[in-house]
């Protein structure tokens, strides 16, 4: 007979690979609508670039005269190069420690970019950790939206995401590589399995934060729920109900 001990285990184990399944899953998602709408953006420029040279030499034409053949060869060549321009370029994206300003519900967003730039530079140890990590920003997205400045969470949220995750990685990444798998400590513990041992630290108060947020909106939710009962639930009648 199975011992229960090992049952109990292995269902912890695959519920705990479903959870990574899942946020990986909802990463990539999220990855493709910021390329997306990167992409969106990048040919809205070059199309509104072109759409203007081309207006601005109709004008030229209307205005100030007919523009000669070597006149609008220099254009096209110098017109075709603004597009391409303003089809490469994306404005600098914030790194999470420049927000300490900014509204609660602009840092989730920029440290999910920020941590998607650092995935290259960390082990692949790493990425069912970053992949939980952004499954809770973007939930968290969504609920610092209601929360002001000013809320202990929302500054407990701004310190974590702000300092002191970007300090975690960046003390990682300036570990030379070949000295990343070397034994650190009495316990084992390697420079990639303490990044990987802090990530899921972070991710774990990223769900504490959440569960938090989520507790009066829950209360709140009961309550309603009661009263509803209680307003609209009418009485049983004990001449009518069954025995």
């Amino acid at each position: 007979m199975a011992d229960p001990g090992d049952i109990l285990a292995r269902n912890e184990t695959r519920l705990e690979r479903l959870a990574q399944g899942e946020a990986a899953q909802r990463a990539r998602a999220r990855r493709r609508a910021r390329q997306a709408a990167t992409a969106g953006k990048r040919l809205a420029r070059g199309g509104g670039t072109a759409a203007a040279i081309i207006v601005g030499i109709i004008l030229w034409g209307l205005i100030i005269g007919p523009i000669g053949t070597g006149v609008l060869l220099v254009a096209i060549l110098l017109g075709t190069l603004a597009v391409l321009a303003a089809a490469l370029w994306s404005p600098a994206v914030p790194e999470p420690r420049q927000l300490g300003d900014a509204p609660p519900a602009a840092l989730p967003a920029a440290t999910e970019a920020w941590l998607d730039r650092q995935r290259r530079a960390l082990p692949a140890l790493a990425a069912p950790q970053v992949d939980a990590i952004s499954a809770r920003l973007a939930t968290l997205e969504e609920q610092l939206a209601r929360v002001p400045a000013a809320d202990p969470v929302a500054q407990d949220l701004t310190r974590l995401l702000g300092r002191h995750l970007p300090e975690l990685v960046e003390r990682y990444t300036r570990v030379p590589q070949d000295q990343r798998a070397r034994t650190i400590d009495t316990d084992g513990r390697t420079i990639e399995t303490t990044l990987v041992d802090g990530l899921r630290v972070v991710e774990a108060e990223l769900g504490r934060a959440s569960d938090t947020l989520a507790a009066a909106d829950r209360d709140a939710l009961l309550v309603q729920g009661k009263f509803l009962e209680s307003r609209y639930t009418a009485p049983a009648d004990p001449l009518t109900s069954p025995k």
